[in-house]
């Protein structure tokens, strides 16, 4: 992905402009009544003054950096440190972010670079920034599950009617769950069929459910269905990853090969984004409802970030560690865990304008940022408003009850297991430990937060058992993303 940027330097002489001066990225939808559905964020110049703005879910990347005199604004974080940006850490998102592999609110790793709020208006003129935004708070519907059901129904049709196709050439990624079977369905009950239907395959030991069912779908509607390998061993792609995703998660490393045949071989995708976390029960816990309810927010954001204080403090330099220590990380969790108590689903809430937001949406607009136009009708307005306005019923098979009424005649169809993948054998233990190793030679000479000298180890033991509990403690991959965010910040 080649970045887009606009880099303005102000001098009483003029202002001097790098980059382009124009940029629009999403898949925005200009509705009959003037609004915007959809998601997108874009930016113009008149050579006077920068404006910039985005939708309400605040998705699509767009990150800025304003110093004395100059403003710099980009999709890529990379691209701004290119540009001068300081470097300096930002220690309460990094405090998060080492625990809960996911950035809040605005934070990025990098103090002075800031990710555009939601329903953002920005604007730079003559050395001054302004910047407004609004969030999104829908009001409590009280509604009967039937009537849930039925409205999804309703509006996720209209949501996929808003979204169709304007050509032949577009292909469905398709897994083994509800959310790209539901798309793929109301597709093809509105004659929108497309030339193949994409699934990627995990690598070992995670199994690969998604493709067997995918396959029996594809087969079963007369589709093509293509198959593809697993993303290639070794940290080279985590890197490659961590570039486009703008060092924002530590997930989708295995999505490298979907993205790439996509972008090799359709115009127009569609992706799942957007209200799992209100279907789904994966977030939520009796405990976390009832200190959401009593306003105990240092006690859920304690149950939030886990336990991983032990690791944490080996993997990390003495200094580091009592940087992005656990009671920052508790300080920032409770302002954002906050700004959500009063809706209607506060724990679906948080994770969606947090987690879903911030790390999941890094898959379909970072990663997919190539692909000419990915849609998420998921994220339709009306929809999202409807679904995330009822009264609570993720514990009830919400999703499952409106495929299975909407599309009975595919109710026979399984979906993918919970089952827990099996573990990696220590085949592939020591080969991921031996390739995390070696990238960390070359932090050596330098002053780093990772303790090298202790973890050196840690390493060689888990190398030389292959036992999966020394290679989840380890971290590999938070090791490998911080060790690589360091060797930017050289550059």
């Amino acid at each position: 992905m080649k970045p887009a940027f606009l880099h303005l330097r102000y001098n009483p002489d003029g202002i001097i402009s790098d980059g382009q001066e124009s940029y629009r990225h999403g898949n925005a939808i200009d509705q009959a009544d003037g609004s915007r559905n959809g998601v997108y964020a874009e930016w113009s110049w008149d050579g006077t003054t920068l404006a910039a703005g985005n939708c309400r879910y605040g998705m699509s990347p767009l990150f800025y950096y304003s110093g004395k005199d100059e403003f710099c604004i980009s999709n890529s974080i990379p691209k701004i440190l290119e540009c001068g940006a300081p470097n300096e850490w930002d220690n309460d998102a990094m405090a998060v972010f080492i625990r809960r592999h996911t950035f809040l609110g605005e934070d990025t790793p990098f103090k002075q670079i800031r990710a555009m709020p939601t329903n953002a208006k920005l604007t730079w003129s003559n050395g001054r920034l302004n910047l407004t935004h609004e969030s999104h708070t829908p009001k409590l519907q009280n509604l009967k599950h039937s009537e849930v059901v039925d409205g999804i129904i309703e509006l996720f049709a209209q949501a996929i009617k808003r979204r169709l196709p304007q050509t032949d050439d577009f292909c469905v990624p398709l897994t083994g769950g509800k959310d790209s079977r539901h798309i793929l369905l109301e597709l093809v009950r509105q004659s929108a069929f497309p030339k193949a239907c994409v699934t990627a395959n995990f690598p070992k030991p995670l199994t690969n459910e998604d493709s067997e069912i995918a396959q029996l779908l594809a087969s079963r509607l007369g589709l093509p269905h293509i198959v593809l390998p697993p993303v290639g061993f070794g940290i080279t792609c985590e890197k490659r990853k961590n570039l486009h995703t703008n060092f924002c998660t530590l997930d989708h490393g295995w999505a490298l090969p979907l993205v790439d045949f996509l972008q090799a071989n359709t115009a127009v995708s569609y992706d799942g984004i957007g209200l799992d976390v209100f279907f789904n029960t994966i977030w939520y816990s009796d405990k976390r409802a009832r200190l959401y309810q009593k306003g105990a927010f240092e006690a859920l954001a304690s149950d939030l970030l886990g336990d991983s204080e032990k690791a944490l403090s080996i993997i990390l330099d003495k200094e580091a560690y009592k940087r992005f220590n656990r009671a920052r990380a508790i300080t920032r969790l409770v302002e954002e865990l906050k700004l959500h108590a009063d809706k209607p689903h506060p724990i679906a809430a948080f994770q969606f304008w947090s987690r879903t937001r911030r790390t999941t949406s890094t898959f379909t607009f970072g990663l997919q940022h190539t692909i000419p136009l990915v849609h998420t009708p998921f994220l339709d307005n009306d929809l999202f408003d409807f679904v995330s306005s009822c009264n609570d019923h993720s514990r009830i098979a919400v999703h499952a009850n409106v495929l299975s009424k909407a599309y009975p005649e595919f109710d026979e169809f399984p979906y993918t297991s919970t089952q827990i993948s099996p573990p990696p054998n220590s085949w592939q233990v020591r080969r991921t430990l031996i390739h995390v190793l070696i990238n960390l030679l070359s932090i050596l000479k330098k002053d780093s937060l990772i303790r090298t000298g202790s973890i050196y180890s840690r390493f060689l033991k888990g190398s030389l058992t292959g036992r999966n509990s020394d290679f989840k403690w380890l971290q590999p991959l938070l090791i490998n993303h911080i060790n690589q965010m360091e060797n930017y910040k050289f550059i």
